[in-house]
């Protein structure tokens, strides 16, 4: 799965994996309760381990549950197969709709700006019809929630390759680029029939800490002060499905209810500590980068007081993007807490 996102371990995963699997026997249950792409969810679940895969977003839910829950290609009935439903997203009639209005090149935004260039207008009519028809087969259970995840992943997907964006959706091009004129595509899926039971939750990890009763969890917290809330609205607002208010020149959805407070030097280390004291697994496995929030010194002190830590150090090409990321490596470290 392609797919450009703050933070990403797919390059990561064969690393992260054979860490744990040097603590972890396959079979044994493992957490990702801050999922991202499931990109480490799903290589967990091809190592042999039953995961669960939650976030405190919206649309990583969408891809957890695509990616782990649909072992094979959804029936589709009401659509004749998974490859009629691709066909059927295809060439959905375009409605002028929310997204047109809001964030298409020929919309008019509600706050009475200039149109915000995210899509242009023939993809952005094209995702409200989509959209559209996505409720209609929902409102009228003709598709289940799996059904319903895998329709939306594709969406996600489809609209995420042809975004008019640098790297997120913090803000979005002045001019239309060559791939933002292209039209949507839906590609089909490699359905992976993993072994293990896999669940796939939402909610944030402080909530769902305690409720986690797995041999493992393995936490990817953000490290930067960038939100993922605020730099992915668009997707975020594809995967729940609704109209929010568009704010400012971005067009934001409201996102401070779901701020991380992993993402603020002043609460970080906190937010460590209050994961860490409702969990119950055996082992907690962190991914953590050198340019995080909390310096290796506070943080190896803070899981100190929950285990025994040890330390593994990886060098990774940083995530770029045009807005303000530096160049070059970094050093990824994966932190093995085992509970006292």
């Amino acid at each position: 799965m392609s797919y450009r996102y703050l933070g990403n371990k797919t390059r990561l995963t064969e690393w992260i994996v054979g860490e744990i699997s040097r603590v972890l026997p396959a079979g044994s249950s493992i957490a990702d309760p801050m999922c991202g792409t499931a990109s480490v969810s799903m290589a967990l679940a091809r190592a042999g381990y039953s995961v669960t895969a939650a976030d405190a977003l919206t649309f990583p839910v969408v891809h957890a549950r695509t990616r782990l829950l649909a072992k094979q290609a959804p029936a589709f009935k009401a659509l004749g197969g998974y490859g009629d439903a691709l066909e059927w997203m295809s060439s959905a009639a375009p409605v002028k709709g929310y997204f047109f209005k809001e964030f298409g090149e020929a919309g008019q935004p509600a706050n009475g700006r200039t149109p915000r260039l995210y899509f242009s207008a023939d993809n952005a009519a094209h995702i409200d019809g989509i959209r559209k028809g996505i409720l209609e087969l929902a409102g009228a259970g003709q598709i289940d929630e799996v059904e319903h995840s895998v329709l939306l992943h594709h969406l996600i997907l489809a609209t995420n390759k042809v975004a008019n964006i640098s790297g997120t959706y913090g803000y979005f091009r002045r001019t239309l680029s060559g791939p933002a004129l292209r039209p949507l595509t839906f590609d089909p899926l490699e359905f992976e029939s993993t072994p293990g039971d896999h669940t796939v939750m939402h909610g944030p990890v402080e909530d769902l800490a305690s409720t986690l009763k797995t041999d493992a969890v393995y936490l990817d917290p953000p490290y930067t002060k960038r939100q993922y809330a605020g730099n992915y609205h668009v997707l975020e607002t594809l995967a729940r499905e609704d109209e929010p208010v568009a704010a400012g020149d971005g067009g934001l959805r409201p996102w401070m209810e779901q701020a991380s407070d992993f993402c603020y030097r002043r609460s970080a280390g906190q937010a460590f500590r209050e994961t860490l004291k409702r969990l119950s697994a055996k082992h907690v496995f962190i991914s953590y980068s050198e340019d995080g929030q909390v310096q290796e010194d506070e943080l190896f002190s803070i899981l100190s007081d929950f285990g025994t830590v040890t330390l593994h150090e990886q060098p990774h090409v940083r995530y770029r993007s045009n807005d303000r990321v530096k160049d070059g490596s970094v050093l990824e470290r994966l932190y093995h807490v085992e509970a006292f």
